[in-house]
């Protein structure tokens, strides 16, 4: 199976101590039920900057760590383990890495510095899976900047933002051709909230733009090159999605198979009964499927070729898998599988969701894949 080599699996060490330490006792509060904020996050999102883990979207090139692709998702696998994983702060969206002068000192340089938040807006009411055709927010040339009307829906980030990245068409007829990214403050006068609940105690947000007025230099990525961008963008989320995944099927295998060699029934070990055996075989042999392929496409990135269809691939094919793990550990566990005291209950809440978000199965299967492989 894969072996990570010398370098990757400090890294991935480092991690699991990180989490033992600050993310595991956070765990075991949200499964009592508490609440977790910032501030509890705080604690361990300090201790990986200080050991480097920080900023960790930048490219070497312009100064960030010296960290591979595959390093980069054995630290997301490792975290995900965690039902409240470490998240490395002060990484940027990849576009705002190119900005210079006052644009670099007002969107990179706070967010980096780990001072602010943001989010990225691009889903619309009318289709968030076919971006370049469902965008209908515009963005209309003024005297001084920009005026953006639209509405963006199921936003997530937006609660800890004070910068929302938002894509705006300025001409429909050229569909992504058309597209630009801009930054809106969000006490912007224009920009309207709506608190969304969803699956899994998530939030997200309509945002409504309203005659938003935003300066020359909100505009960070101009037309053609916003959409570009904002694919740059997805194509690394999709990657780190699969890894969430396999390292949330990781977690829950192991403890499939430590509740079925201590639980008995009818005066035998679950672990006897070949309907369990063949739940965890399944889940074992699955696992080590889509993670030989995420890092098979991290090693390939690597090596400086495009990963846009592999990114797909593994999104896809680790969200689907991650779900089926989670429903065979749930079974073997029962009831006490599906009691929120048990984390089993939370990621099988939370995975739903992924299986829609950074574009859904379908997508990726017919728009991506098929297209891809019938042209």
């Amino acid at each position: 199976m894969y072996e990570f080599n010398e370098q990757t699996r400090a890294l991935a060490d480092v991690v699991q101590r990180l989490t033992d330490e600050f993310q595991m006792p956070l765990e075991a509060r949200k499964l009592r039920g508490e609440t977790i904020g910032r501030a509890d996050l705080a604690p361990g999102v300090e201790a990986a900057r200080k050991v480097g883990l920080w900023d960790l979207n930048r490219p070497q090139e312009l100064g960030g760590p010296d960290l591979s692709v595959v390093d980069r998702m054995a630290i997301t696998e490792t975290a995900f383990r965690c039902l409240v994983p470490l998240r490395p702060g002060g990484s940027a969206l990849p576009p705002l890495y190119s900005l210079e002068g006052e644009q670099k000192a007002r969107y990179l340089d706070p967010i980096v510095a780990g001072e602010i938040g943001y989010c990225f807006a691009q889903t619309e009411p009318h289709g968030g899976a076919d971006p370049a055709g469902a965008i209908r927010t515009m963005a209309t040339k003024v005297d001084g900047g920009w005026k953006i009307n639209g509405t963006k829906v199921f936003i997530s980030s937006f609660d800890n933002a004070r910068i929302c990245f938002v894509l705006a068409s300025l001409d429909r007829e050229k569909k992504a051709g058309g597209i630009a990214m801009f930054a809106v403050e969000r006490d912007n006068p224009g920009l309207i909230p709506r608190r969304i609940p969803m699956l899994g105690d998530f939030v997200t947000h309509e945002l409504i733009f309203d005659e938003c007025f935003v300066d020359e230099l909100a505009m960070i990525s101009p037309a053609g090159k916003g959409f570009k961008g904002a694919q740059q963008t997805l194509s690394a989320a999709r990657l780190n999605v699969g890894a969430r995944a396999i390292g949330i099927a990781q977690r829950a295998y192991e403890m499939m198979v430590e509740n079925a060699q201590r639980r008995e029934v009818f005066g035998k070990r679950l672990a006897d009964l070949q309907e369990t055996q063949s739940k965890v075989v399944d889940s074992w042999v699955e696992i080590q499927q889509n993670r030989l392929m995420l890092y098979a496409a991290a090693e390939k990135a690597d090596r400086g070729h495009d990963i846009r269809i592999e990114c797909g691939m593994v999104k896809m094919l680790a969200t689907e898998m991650c779900a089926r793990v989670l429903d065979r550990a749930i079974q073997v566990f029962g009831a006490a599988g599906c009691a929120l005291d048990n984390p089993l209950a939370h990621w099988y809440d939370h995975q739903r969701m992924a299986r829609i978000y950074e574009g859904p199965t379908e997508v990726h299967k017919y728009r991506v894949l098929a297209r891809q492989l019938l042209a």
